[in-house]
């Protein structure tokens, strides 16, 4: 586990206000700015400070291929548009996302699936990592192995993005009851090498929520 000083989210939650059905975020509407953040989204590009709405490191909507470091809406083609950045020196190394997801089910619940994609441009030398972490207080994070992503370190000549999808399901330690909450973040760091650093995001989020352990369901 690892910890983190207190953060606070601007703005709403995600919430979730039936268990066992997916919630679904496709970032289709973020276009790299601070206001079109999803509800329930916050940015944080050194690891402990959130990006406000005054901040210039939100650079709007590219293709990738960029150079200045901060966050992006990576246009992917055919309207479909991922939650993004770009890692540098001082920028996302490490740096994360962060999501507040609210249990609006009116009940206790005590598992959750969750699955997305990650969308990575290896367009650089150097190696980064992207790690899935949930926490049940916002301050002590538990990282998800099964959900690692670690870029290749030397560029692929074919300059194109790569997705893959990772999911997972999670047993609480104990019931999050109703109106409580929970913390999704998403990790950025480097993982070796030199130069230029590779671009990230992430894609198809999808959420669900269940009231008693048993019977795992499978997200397709």
């Amino acid at each position: 586990m690892s910890a983190v000083a207190e953060v606070f989210v601007f703005g709403s939650e995600i919430t979730v206000s039936q268990a066992g059905l997916p919630c679904v975020e496709t970032f289709n509407g973020f276009r790299g700015t601070y206001e079109t953040l999803p509800a329930g989204f916050s940015v944080s590009l050194d690891s402990t400070n959130l990006l406000a709405a005054t901040n210039n490191d939100f650079h709007g909507v590219h293709a990738g291929g960029v150079t200045a470091g901060g966050c992006y809406a990576w246009n992917l083609g055919n309207g479909d548009y991922a939650l993004g950045y770009q890692p540098t020196e001082s920028e996302y190394t490490p740096g994360f996302f962060l999501a507040v997801v609210s249990n609006a089910t009116k009940a206790a619940v005590h598992e959750l699936d969750i699955s997305y994609d990650i969308v990575c441009l290896n367009n650089a030398d150097r190696s980064s990592s992207l790690d899935f972490e949930i926490s049940y207080d916002c301050k002590l994070f538990s990282r998800h192995a099964v959900m690692a992503f670690v870029s290749v370190q030397a560029h692929d000549d074919a300059g194109s993005w790569v997705r893959v999808s990772r999911s997972c399901h999670i047993v609480f330690p104990n019931p999050v009851a109703a109106g409580g909450c929970i913390w999704l973040r998403w990790y950025g760091d480097d993982a070796g090498g030199t130069s230029s650093r590779d671009e990230f995001g992430i894609d198809n989020l999808k959420i669900i929520l269940h009231r008693k352990a048993g019977m795992v369901i499978s997200i397709r």
